[in-house]
């Protein structure tokens, strides 16, 4: 990209807000509204409300929580923009807008939307019925993680050679670092790992993500990423 059209894109007063800042607004917003009371010691019951009525809550038996087992269905949608501490919507908001803004501008807001919001919909459909039939005591889900793991499935399938800095060190091109990624969430899932971290939506995040690009957009990100002709972003 040129610096004449990064400067032009970036620095135009008259732009409008991209999907890709409006996602991310709303996450701050709510992570604001629900956290801040809380870490101030007003009140927990903004973070309350949010954790029982918007987080994905499954296989729970309290009539206190909301769960997606006796109706609750929008916590499919909501508990996309719910974040568990602040390095979680940090990590999360910051891959939405590095790997989001090229796929942002080339697909433009409406195609941005439908495929951020149909990924981690459906990514959530499946870890849902993943806890549904395998756990034993309930779980909450939270996070944009599996939306955010299709993003960077869809930003690798065009730019799968741009060099990023994984963990902000480790040279590497996108490519690589998606199949790291995935190497890693299947060990971790199939480990059973002790840890809060939902490996599976991630999982099917990616999944999705492949789906929706070759049925949707025609495109095959296994033969983009790793054709001699890949694109560096």
């Amino acid at each position: 990209m040129s610096d004449y059209h990064y400067n032009n894109y970036y620095y135009n007063k008259d732009r409008k807000t991209s999907a890709v800042e409006v996602i991310i607004g709303i996450n701050v917003v709510i992570f604001v509204l629900t956290y801040v009371p809380a870490f101030l010691g007003i009140s927990n019951v903004p973070l309350a409300l949010s954790r029982n009525f918007l987080s994905l809550n499954i296989n729970f038996q309290n009539n206190n929580i909301f769960s997606i087992n006796s109706g609750a269905y929008w916590q499919l949608l909501t508990s996309m923009f719910l974040h568990g501490d602040l390095f979680h919507i940090l990590f999360n908001m910051y891959g939405l807008y590095i790997f989001g803004k090229p796929i942002n501008k080339m697909w433009g807001d409406g195609k941005f939307y439908l495929f951020y919001l149909m990924c981690g919909i459906c990514a959530n459909i499946c870890s849902f019925l993943f806890f549904y039939f395998t756990a034993s005591n309930p779980v909450s889900l939270i996070g944009a993680s599996g939306a955010i793991y299709a993003i960077l499935l869809a930003f690798a399938a065009y730019f799968p050679n741009t060099q990023l800095l994984l963990f902000f060190f480790i040279p590497m091109k996108v490519k690589w670092a998606v199949l790291l990624f995935t190497a890693i969430e299947i060990i971790s899932q199939v480990s059973n790992s002790a840890s809060n971290i939902a490996h599976i939506t991630h999982l099917f995040g990616f999944l999705f993500a492949y789906l929706f690009l070759i049925i949707f957009f025609h495109i095959d990100p296994i033969k983009r990423m790793f054709s001699k002709n890949g694109d560096t972003y």
